[in-house]
């Protein structure tokens, strides 16, 4: 609750000058098995709302195509924890920006204040709240549409939110993959406190999977939650706002989030400041305590470990059971064409170096990602000149699980003396691997 009442405001601000609170909220997936980032999403923008944040002052973006999707057991309805009676986060949910128009740039333009439509117009003395949920990788975070956001574009507009003078103070919570990657520019003076789901070398995790997703006795067939968003905004459920400090918020998320590795970056002078200073509306505590976060996944195998669960759970012969099966090939496919396709690229680029086992140090390796320009050519061109997987129904070559492999990127960018390739050189080898690699990917055959 920490966080919507460091961000909450009176319902209607008092003139010239007052401070004001302000909320963005992305969730960068798409299609069903994505859910969750849609049901934390609107989550988020429910507690925003409720924690006395102006309509006008919240933006939210997202796909939006879950709620009334026809995989979805209760169309037009999004659950973020299961039970009997769960609230219905999508009831009232007032998203801004959704479809093919939600891409890395749109959210760039809006925390600058540039986009064309609603954008965030915060001032010196306002606070402000940004929430991201979505796949991510080393140095890299997905959108639906077009490319991703590079961790070299994310800091350049941080910065340029500081340089325009946007905001007092800035709180970012970030559930993506590798997320503690993303913010290695923020300083100790900057206004900015971003706390993430997982440090820069794992995974995060989704909860409510499997067995645990049911809502009124029906399964919905993937996790209704990620672990690290479901303990904030269950938190901020609670309407303890009178007492909770945001410093007391993230001991709580960090002990509760416990199969990855929270983490705080930048400026924590403020998150001892009690929520009274802050002035903000309390919010009523939600009216049912929602049960413990359980069956918890590792975010990569969410495709395989739900399509596991389906098949393993469907009636014998049915047509349930021959999807699931299918999906579950899919999914196996689709994670060995990814270790094949980035195997294929270290031994293109180690094909004439003498060093021992040079192949798998460039696929097991966990370097530092210090060379920001190598790494974001490398990953536009993967996104660029690889096979799109129709198995994620990504935009472009990457997608939720095979991201992980941003770290071989990294790997190759700080290894150039190593290889002996400059970046156009480390181009050209990834150019070369997709298209040879483009070839062996299909669908697997449907076997019952």
């Amino acid at each position: 609750m920490a966080a919507a009442k460091l961000l909450g405001a009176a319902a209607t601000l008092l003139g010239a000058g007052e401070a004001a609170k302000w909320a963005v909220i992305a969730a960068g997936s798409r299609g069903f098995y994505n859910y969750r980032h849609q049901a934390d999403a609107c989550h988020a923008y429910q507690i925003m709302k409720k924690s006395g944040i102006p309509e006008d002052n919240i933006i939210l973006m997202m796909q939006d195509d879950v709620a009334n999707s026809t995989e979805n057991p209760f169309r037009g309805q999004l659950f973020n924890e299961p039970g009997e009676n769960p609230p219905d986060v999508y009831a009232g949910c007032k998203i801004d920006y959704r479809g093919n128009e939600v891409t890395a740039k749109l959210f760039m333009d809006v925390l600058t204040g540039k986009a064309a439509g609603k954008s965030l117009k915060s001032g010196p003395e306002d606070h402000v709240f940004i929430n991201f949920v979505d796949h991510g990788g080393v140095g890299i975070i997905e959108f639906p549409n077009g490319p991703l956001l590079h961790v070299k574009e994310l800091s350049q507009t941080l910065d340029e939110m500081k340089q325009k003078k946007m905001f007092k103070q800035l709180v970012f919570y970030m559930e993506a993959c590798e997320s503690g990657s993303m913010f290695p520019n923020l300083t100790k003076d900057d206004k900015i406190l971003a706390v993430t789901a997982a440090n820069g070398k794992e995974s995060s995790w989704g909860t409510y999977c499997e067995s645990s997703a049911k809502v009124r006795g029906k399964n919905i067939g993937t996790c209704l939650g990620d672990l690290f968003s479901v303990s904030w905004m269950q938190d901020d459920d609670k309407g303890m706002m009178s007492t909770e400090k945001l410093k007391d918020q993230i001991a709580k998320v960090t002990e509760l989030t416990n199969k990855s590795h929270v983490c705080v970056f930048g400026d924590t002078s403020f998150e001892e400041e009690p929520i009274s200073s802050f002035k903000l509306g309390a919010g009523a505590a939600a009216a049912v305590e929602p049960p413990p976060a359980s069956n918890s996944v590792d975010v990569r195998d969410i495709y395989l470990t739900q399509s596991v669960y389906a098949w393993k759970t469907a009636a014998e012969g049915s047509v349930e059971k021959q999807k699931a099966w299918k999906t579950m090939m899919s999914a196996i496919a689709d994670r060995q064409f990814a270790e094949d396709l980035f195997t294929k690229m270290a031994e293109h680029a180690c094909a004439d170096v003498n060093l021992h086992d040079c192949v798998g140090k460039f696929l097991r390796d966990r370097a530092e990602l210090k060379d920001m320009d190598c790494h974001y050519s490398l990953t536009d061109q993967v996104f660029g000149h690889c096979p799109v997987s129709p198995f994620h129904r990504s935009a472009g070559g990457w997608n939720g699980y095979n991201m992980k492999y941003s770290q071989v990127l990294v790997n190759f960018c700080e290894g150039q003396a190593v290889l002996g390739k400059s970046t156009q050189d480390l181009l050209k080898i990834i150019e070369k691997a997709c298209p040879a690699s483009h070839s062996a990917r299909g669908a697997p055959e449907l076997v019952v």
